[in-house]
């Protein structure tokens, strides 16, 4: 059984997630590449930010915005900048001729918001509330952080690098990875650093892909 923090943690993704299912097609389909970055707003406003108030921020432990390591962990930079790089390059070498100052400057807002938030409150998040069941709060984020890109992967007019597949897909396997690392070190500072570079390169070729500028 779960407790009742945990409970209305579960609850609030998965509200969140049946949502999206209606209102990205929406946003989308009606406002076009605005409506894709109205969800994201959406999205902070409705599950980050009061995920972060009410479960993670009045019960963090002393280590959850740590950037300080054990020495066992001493790879943990070295392995977030390999991450970085390798989707930075997958994700910009296919765009370099349509790149741009102004779609550059797009994705950086978007990134230095999305990718903290986002840890905070998926990582931060289930990691707080689940302290006491690790292994089901580890399994569990990483399933509905995963999930919440199902609806995403709806948007209209947003062209993603492999389709909806590929989004989905790119989610879980950056998902489990920066789960593994959150959860080993006890902090989300190294995932959130992690997450803010990826969506920067992510977010650039995918609105310069898009015709979002």
């Amino acid at each position: 059984m779960l407790s009742r923090p945990q409970t209305l943690l579960v609850a609030h993704a998965l509200a969140l997630i049946a949502i999206l299912f209606w209102l990205v097609p929406y946003l989308t389909g009606t406002y076009g590449t605005n409506g894709y970055l109205f969800t994201f707003v959406f999205y902070w406003l409705a599950f980050c930010v009061p995920v972060t108030l009410i479960h993670v921020l009045p019960n963090r432990g002393p280590r959850l915005f740590s950037e300080k390591l054990e020495r066992r962990d001493w790879f943990v930079p070295l392995l977030v900048l390999a991450q970085v790089l390798l989707i930075a390059v997958a994700a910009l070498a296919p765009t370099t001729e349509i790149l741009t100052t102004q779609g550059a400057m797009l994705a950086l807002v978007f990134a230095v918001i999305n990718g903290p938030l986002e840890e905070i409150a998926w990582r931060g998040g289930f990691m707080t509330r689940f302290a006491d069941r690790p292994r089901l709060g580890f399994w569990l984020g990483w399933l509905l952080f995963s999930a919440w890109h199902i609806p995403l992967s709806l948007s209209q007019g947003v062209l993603f690098d492999g389709g909806s597949v590929g989004l989905v897909a790119s989610a879980a396997v950056l998902g489990l990875f920066w789960n593994w690392i959150a959860w080993r070190t006890g902090s989300v500072f190294w995932v959130a650093l992690a997450h803010a570079l990826t969506n920067l390169a992510a977010f650039w070729a995918l609105f310069e892909r898009s015709g979002f500028i």
